[in-house]
């Protein structure tokens, strides 16, 4: 039963009010955020980390959550809020010393009495209450210590000069036990030979020296010079070769390193045998072999088929509005708010390949829009053309029109062929 608010009973009507739906109302609807959103199932929310993101609260796998069935909550909290006495986070980040000079000077008055600040102000080292002798407080550059003698240069440690017989003999011997021979140093092997391995050198010197001291003999080899094959005119590795052929060749099939010596020419698979003339075969299934009157659009295409529906009557209208008004007077100042086309707005091709000079705010507009005989004048000597009156009056006259007035473009063309031509 319902109760009015006199305590009466009233009986449930067909048109009342359901309170389980009252937030699904159009306005509900339409405005969803005023109304808060139903919270997470717990079976659900026990799986996202927003469960463990508050401080102090535990976390408990949420497979292990539906286990605590001894009372003990789960989501429980552990340790204490901070009190109202205690320091704020504000007070811990705030400057000691204050922020202003008087808190400053404040702060320092209360600090006299520390012993710390007595003993070890700040900026100045600590006085520990030595004598030290007249000798030193008298000579302001007195320095401790003995002064070092000069010794090796970093030069003469990190390049040793000769070294000494002592050093010659232990150099032999920790080359025999270990051999190992220092940076630089040519290996010996103790072999008798008749040249001296110092200066001599090994092989046949070529007819003359090329590159880098490489023969020319050795240099026209590598490079392929005089070789009748252009396809061995550099020397690499066969490696290399074998892997380029396995690369990706733009309109060649890949080789896969089959071995097989194919010639240029050579085509995959077996020819089609066609059972008929007009049969078709895969380059028809796949351009198709329509006529022009099969390839030609339906006769309804854009209109519905419905009666009742199409945009067409028996008169010689369309119903509906143009997208472009051409057929109404165009404002004579428009207003910025006025996104009307009458026909004379830019096009696609002109936002595409926009004018020379549309970057600069200029239109090509007006290099053909009519201007006054001061006004060419003045353009013309500000851009530099060295006109005199004559001249400038000569071919005015030629081309200005009724009004007296004449477009730039076509006053430069008529200057260059008149005067500078």
């Amino acid at each position: 039963m319902i109760y009015n608010a006199k305590g009466g009973d009233a009986p449930r009507l067909a048109g009342a009010v359901n309170e389980q739906l009252k937030f699904e109302s159009a306005s509900s609807c339409v405005n969803p955020h005023e109304q808060s959103p139903p919270p997470t199932p717990p079976h659900i929310r026990k799986w996202r980390k927003s469960n463990f993101a508050e401080p102090g609260k535990r976390c408990i796998h949420p497979g292990m959550q539906d286990d605590f069935s001894d009372g003990v909550d789960p989501n429980v909290i552990y340790g204490n809020g901070t009190s109202a006495e205690s320091d704020h986070v504000e007070d811990v980040w705030k400057n000691p010393e204050g922020d202003t000079v008087f808190q400053q000077t404040k702060n320092q008055v209360l600090e006299r009495s520390f012993k710390s600040v007595a003993k070890e102000p700040l900026g100045i080292s600590y006085n520990r209450g030595h004598k030290m002798p007249s000798v030193i407080t008298s000579d302001p550059l007195y320095r401790h210590g003995i002064k070092s003698q000069k010794g090796k240069t970093a030069q003469e440690v990190l390049e040793m000069g000769d070294l000494s017989p002592e050093e010659v003999v232990r150099e032999a011997i920790y080359v025999k036990s270990h051999g190992s021979y220092p940076p630089g140093v040519q290996k010996k092997r103790n072999y008798t030979w008749n040249v001296d391995p110092k200066t001599a050198t090994f092989g046949d010197k070529g007819k003359d020296i090329a590159l880098g001291g490489m023969s020319q003999a050795v240099y026209d080899v590598l490079h392929g010079i005089g070789d009748s094959s252009a396809a061995y005119k550099t020397v690499t590795s066969k490696k290399y070769d074998d892997f380029q052929s396995m690369k990706d060749l733009l309109g060649r099939a890949r080789n896969l390193g089959h071995g097989l010596d194919l010639p240029k020419d050579h085509v995959f698979g077996v020819a089609a045998v066609r059972r008929g003339k007009n049969e078709w075969d895969a380059r028809n299934c796949v351009e198709g072999g329509y006529s022009l009157d099969e390839q030609a659009p339906d006769d309804d295409l854009g209109t519905t088929k419905t009666p009742g529906f199409r945009n067409a009557t028996t008169e010689t209208r369309r119903f509906g509005t143009p997208s472009v008004r051409s057929d109404i007077p165009k404002y004579a100042r428009r207003s910025v708010a006025d996104n009307q086309n009458y026909g004379d707005d830019d096009n696609a091709q002109f936002l595409l390949h926009p004018s020379q000079f549309a970057a600069l705010g200029v239109e090509d507009e007006e290099f053909i829009k009519p201007r006054s005989k001061s006004y060419i004048k003045s353009l013309f000597l500000d851009t530099g053309y060295g006109l005199t009156e004559e001249e400038f009056d000569k071919c005015y006259a030629s081309i200005c029109d009724n009004n007296g007035e004449v477009g730039v473009d076509k006053f430069r063309h008529a200057y260059n062929s008149l005067v500078v031509g």
